[in-house]
């Protein structure tokens, strides 16, 4: 009943048209072209050193914004293919963050649904923009066949080199949050690109950031018609994911938010969202402030429970 009914507010949504925005996937040569004087390498460490206080939101944002001075300036000290490496790098990482700034810190800052998706859907953007960027140093060859012809994207993914999986999961994602919040016709549009390029994942790197290709099916699969509503396809790639990295938290919070709600298991809801906030954050060190985060994302769906077990 849920999936039909979805299934009809979807389609009488899918009306409108699909938003298009401006790519950022440019030749090699545009992007490591300096603009600023500046220590590229001691900004890095700077922004690498907020980075590590990235529970707080201020503390994230002073992060973002000395990653985005650093990719201006130049570094007489490093050869052009160590500099394109490290600003590949720096890129990727400020996908994440951007990510990590909306998915997080901004919607647990809405005191209700949809409150902050006007902001949320801008920093996803950024999201989106910073790992073009990375894409097309990575892969400049893929940039430069879907920039001709976006049409091409899931014909090239299959051919994608392998080192550019972290920036082409991080576009992925942060295409597929801001998509979803700019409307249903957006998310159609894009949708079998973002699949394409998760099974390309999948295959190459199926344990990438604690099972996140999974994960991200895990999701999709309960999207409707996006994932076509499938709930076995959900939930055996939600036990996937969580094989590969049970200490990763948000599995367990996106499978009771979207795997349980869809199936009207209640039980299995309370359960994931308990054993999340009964969980050690500090299990994978590296990850203490998305999982404390996820603790909280967790505290606030179990106060939404009435609402979400109809």
């Amino acid at each position: 009943m849920r999936i039909l009914l979805a299934a009809v507010v979807v389609t009488a949504l899918a009306t409108g048209c699909a938003a298009k925005r401006e790519t950022a996937l440019k030749d090699t040569k545009t992007l490591t072209k300096a603009t600023e004087k500046g220590d590229f390498e001691k900004t890095l460490e700077e922004a690498d050193a907020h980075w590590k206080k990235r529970i707080d939101i201020n503390e994230l944002k002073k992060s973002i914004d000395l990653m985005e001075k650093a990719a201006k300036m130049d570094s007489p000290g490093l050869s052009a293919d160590q500099r394109t490496e490290k600003l590949a790098g720096l890129y990727e990482k400020l996908a994440r963050a951007y990510y990590f700034l909306a998915d997080s810190h901004i919607r647990l800052q809405a005191k209700e649904e949809g409150e902050m998706d006007e902001q949320m859907m801008d920093v996803f953007e950024k999201g989106v923009t910073a790992a073009e960027k990375a894409i097309a140093l990575r892969d400049p060859k893929f940039a430069a066949t879907v920039n001709e012809d976006e049409s091409k994207w899931a014909e090239a993914v299959e051919k994608a080199n392998p080192e550019a999986i972290p920036a082409l999961y991080w576009y992925s994602t942060n295409l597929g949050k801001w998509a979803l919040l700019e409307g249903i016709a957006t998310i159609l549009a894009r949708k079998d690109d973002i699949k394409a390029t998760m099974e390309w994942i999948v295959q190459n790197d199926p344990k990438y950031f604690y099972g996140a290709p999974y994960r991200y099916f895990g999701v999709y699969h309960t999207k409707v018609p996006i994932g076509g509503g499938n709930p076995p396809k959900s939930r055996e790639a939600f036990e996937k994911s969580l094989q590969i990295a049970p200490n990763y938290l948000a599995t367990r919070v996106l499978m009771a938010e979207s795997y349980a709600v869809l199936v009207g298991d209640r039980k299995m809801f309370e359960k994931l969202l308990q054993d999340t906030l009964a969980a050690d954050p500090a299990a994978i060190p590296d990850l203490v402030p998305e999982n404390t985060l996820e603790q909280r994302k967790a505290k606030r769906l179990l106060a939404r429970e009435d609402d979400l077990f109809y």
